[in-house]
């Protein structure tokens, strides 16, 4: 009995010291990197031998550096950055090469609609309510029901992720060169690269979020498809490096332009505000406050509004009830979460059928969020910031109509970013050391 009690407070056995055991960076590159590297072997039909090749070659050379060498993290995170080009970018340039040249490649339907909308906006026609079913969407391939696909009489998307396309469109066009959407997804993916690195935090820990982001199929696998999520993310990032840098205003902008992408970053808005409030308590500045505000609006406002009022039912169809079940034609319910439950338990009859899932979204998030508030509010740190959000898109993903295998790879993906972005402090206070690693 003596024994048994003093193994229950011996500290190597806490959580604690577990989590940190298994956030360390050779654990996440190992499993991770590794999963990535073998995918690319698994897909050489594809990309070919060298990638993988040369991929597995740096992968080793990086690992056993995190191994055997204690120090040179900035290094290391160089390595990793160099990594996470050629197994990410990499494979992404050479699908949009071998789709340009006739070959066989892995886009996702939602880029081919993306690119139609691009086309269509640009010569002055809607985007929302339309019949695609005479346009290259008829022909992509769709078996997650019998029949044809929803997506061939609406367009889901935001108007923001047509409009970035637009400009580099532009651009192709007049160059003669072919155009990809996955143009804009790799400028994304850079630019989330950069924001990564201008976190304020110690190298090791930069490096363990850049592995989390950009070494792990979780998110990449999809990105090589076209599937647009990167885009949401890493705005997402952005808001959260640039409120670690005191500059609120910018952090509401960078999440506003989130939300015109994405849905899902509505989750991250109560974490912005409680930022905000936190700093209106402590400086009583109602002009940060109203000009924070203004700037998280101003983006959604600006790209939303001009669709909505152009055609609201149509926009209000395709965005909401399309997604949500309010359509007879509505995306099916399905993928890894309570919906593909319900289905499975005969709780609905029809993957088609309408069900109260809002409801039942509802009743999982608020407890979430009220949860998770109050401990960011008793500590505001980056770590709790992140685990709000992450916790409650969660709860929010998973009660939804279908949770996709790229929603529950963003889901994992920002719980792996918890532990390494640490103690920093959100209040106005000057950042504690105490959340910094040792260079």
């Amino acid at each position: 009995m003596a024994a048994g009690s003093r193994s229950a407070r011996d500290p190597s056995l806490s959580l604690t010291r577990v989590l940190t055991r298994l956030t360390a960076p050779p654990i996440y590159l190992g499993v991770l990197g590794g999963m990535q590297v073998g995918l690319l072997w698994v897909l050489r039909s594809h990309f070919g031998t060298l990638l993988p090749a040369v991929s597995t070659a740096a992968y080793i050379a990086l690992l056993a550096g995190l191994l055997l060498v204690a120090e040179h993290w900035t290094v290391k995170l160089w390595g990793v950055v160099g990594l996470s080009v050629l197994t990410a970018i990499g494979p992404t340039v050479m699908d949009i090469v071998a789709r340009i040249q006739g070959r066989a490649t892995m886009v996702h339907d939602g880029l081919v609609q993306v690119e139609l909308a691009i086309d269509r906006l640009m010569h002055g026609q809607p985007i929302y309510g339309v019949d695609w079913s005479n346009t290259p969407l008829a022909a992509m391939p769709w078996n997650t029901t019998l029949g044809p696909n929803p997506a061939l009489h609406h367009q889901a998307y935001f108007p923001l992720v047509i409009l970035l396309g637009v400009p580099l469109r532009a651009l192709t066009n007049a160059l003669g060169l072919p155009f990809d959407g996955r143009m804009v997804l790799v400028g994304f993916a850079l630019l989330g690269m950069a924001v990564i690195a201008r976190l304020p935090l110690a190298a090791e820990r930069r490096f363990l979020i850049l592995t989390a982001v950009y070494m792990s199929p979780l998110i990449t696998l999809y990105f090589w498809s076209g599937r647009n999520d990167i885009e949401f993310l890493v705005m997402v990032l952005l808001s959260l490096m640039l409120l670690a840098r005191r500059q609120p205003v910018l952090a509401s902008t960078a999440l506003g332009a989130a939300v015109a992408l994405k849905p899902f970053a509505w989750l991250a808005v109560p974490f912005l505000l409680l930022v905000l409030y936190l700093r209106y308590r402590d400086r009583r500045s109602m002009g940060e406050l109203l000009t924070s505000l203004i700037a998280l609006a101003m983006v959604p406002v600006v790209t939303i509004v001009p669709f909505l009022l152009a055609d609201p039912r149509a926009f209000w169809t395709d965005t909401v009830l399309y997604t949500n079940g309010g359509v007879p034609d509505a995306y099916p319910i399905g993928g890894y979460g309570f919906g593909e439950l319900l289905y499975q338990l005969h709780g609905v009859a029809r993957r088609s059928d309408a069900f109260p899932f809002g409801l039942v979204q509802l009743a999982a998030v608020i407890p979430v969020l009220w949860v998770t508030a109050r401990g960011f509010l008793r500590r505001p740190t980056l770590s709790r910031w992140m685990g709000g959000y992450a916790l409650a898109l969660l709860a929010f993903t998973f009660f939804a109509r279908f949770f996709n295998d790229n929603y529950a790879g963003i889901v994992i993906t920002l719980i792996l970013c918890i532990r390494p972005l640490g103690d920093v402090s959100l209040a106005p206070a000057p950042a504690q050391a105490a959340g910094r690693l040792a260079a």
